[in-house]
């Protein structure tokens, strides 16, 4: 009935590490992810700001919720059936990142079909408050005669309209994007203090949108929105609507107006933008820059790590643009820390070769799928990156076979008539009653 008194373990040596405590050192070190810098705090993010993990995770990933909400944050999506495949590791993500995933509430919009009994009821399944909605594109002016991909690209500018009353703002994510931080908490602090007149909230970029666009101020005098173009350019992937502000100021009108208009003189686009009706489809993001270039919320550059879908142009010998990119990547260290990472650019991360999905995108899409997510949203079982070093590898071969090949057809164009050639090279012996000169 007594208490057993178990030996005390033998103190270490000054100096000495205890070999039990470097077991769990090592131990330790197998389950951090070292890096060439340290993860600081997004200027929209707390102390403890999470990443996805999804190495051990059997349930989703989902955190317990840990505190009451203050208030319901809503977050958008869309997509035709070209971008489906990134939904469901969107959504996942959206959720598994969040100390609060029950006060999210994320809104998917289609145009295309009505969601089938079992993307509804796996919709149950999950637990998550999730809303498809089918837009009727002849609703609104903008959509008219637009194909599916040009007006997923635009229905944001209807969310004011879309969404309940209820919901004073937005958050809005393409689908080419994987969420790494809490968007609630991100939430809880736009549009409030000093920035609660703001239209919009948006990572701002370095360079200013008359050097991105190439615009001539000229062209955009006609417009009345000339002076914007020393604002700030920002990209409208992810990006935060203060509905309350669009309301009250009858700012989708403003668009309705301003779309067309860059139409009609050819500035709709711009070279960069990547967008599935090519340059002479709408974007969305060109009205959003030139109406609030000057007046937005900055948010923390973490919350939009954009070009990591730059491609290997098919004019390029070798991938050195992309390989450009990893190497920024690694050295500068914002593609680890990001808080949203943004494939902008052609190369997707379910295309089957980007350099950056089987590392950030794989594992998000198969964790999104075995938490249901998949059923959600079907088209999620595309290419998740598995196979892009094998298509790397072999463009590279091909590339090394050809070289040589087109080197000796360089050479052998250039070879001179195989008389001459003897002349030159090969000096003959005179023969009888013969006399070669080699002048």
């Amino acid at each position: 009935g007594g208490s057993t008194e178990y030996p005390r373990a033998r103190p270490a040596p000054p100096g000495e590490m205890p070999w039990g405590l470097a077991l769990v050192a090592v131990v330790a070190a197998g389950q951090v992810s070292f890096s060439k810098h340290p993860q600081p705090r997004g200027g929209h993010t707390d102390a403890s700001r999470k990443h996805i993990d999804v190495s051990n995770r059997s349930t989703g990933g989902l955190h317990r919720p840990t505190r009451s909400c203050g208030h319901i944050s809503h977050v958008a999506v869309g997509a035709d059936s070209h971008q489906t495949p990134g939904l469901a590791p969107l959504v996942w993500s959206i959720f598994s990142s969040s100390r609060s995933p029950h006060c999210i509430h994320v809104h998917a919009f289609y145009c295309e079909a009505e969601p089938s009994p079992q993307s509804r009821e796996a919709i149950r399944r999950v637990g998550m408050e999730i809303t498809i909605h089918v837009v009727d594109l002849e609703r609104f002016p903008l959509l008219h005669n637009l194909s599916n991909s040009s007006a997923m690209n635009l229905v944001r500018f209807y969310l004011p309209e879309l969404l309940p009353e209820a919901a004073s703002s937005v958050l809005w994510l393409d689908t080419d994007i994987i969420v790494r931080s809490d968007v609630h908490d991100l939430l809880s602090k736009l549009f409030v203090g000093a920035n609660r007149s703001k239209s919009l909230a948006a990572v701002a970029r370095k360079k200013e949108l008359r050097t991105i666009t190439r615009y001539r101020p000229s062209k955009l005098g006609v417009l009345n929105v000339s002076t914007v173009l020393r604002g700030d350019a920002f990209n409208a992937g992810l990006i935060a609507f203060n509905l309350q502000q669009w309301r009250a100021q009858n700012l989708t009108q403003r668009v309705e107006a301003l779309v067309p208009a860059l139409q009609e003189i050819g500035l709709a686009s711009y070279a960069g933008i990547s967008l599935p009706g090519g340059m002479r489809a709408p974007s969305s993001q060109v009205p959003l820059q030139l109406l609030f270039g000057h007046d937005f919320q900055r948010l923390d550059s973490c919350w939009n790590v954009g070009g990591l879908g730059t491609s290997w142009g098919q004019g390029e010998l070798l991938p050195l643009r992309v390989w450009a990119k990893q190497i920024a990547a690694w050295w500068t260290g914002k593609v680890a820390r990001g808080c949203a990472l943004h494939w902008s650019g052609g190369d997707k991360p379910w295309s089957g070769h980007n350099p950056f999905a089987p590392q950030y995108y794989k594992p998000v899409r198969k964790a999104a799928v075995r938490a249901g997510y998949g059923e959600i949203f079907p088209g999620t079982l595309a290419h998740d990156g598995s196979d892009y070093y094998l298509s790397w590898l072999l463009r590279i071969v091909a590339i090394f076979v050809a070289a040589p090949s087109a080197l000796f057809l360089v050479v052998a164009l250039r070879r001179p008539g195989s008389g001459a050639l003897r002349a030159e090279l090969v000096p003959q012996s005179p023969s009888r009653g013969h006399s070669v000169s080699l002048e």
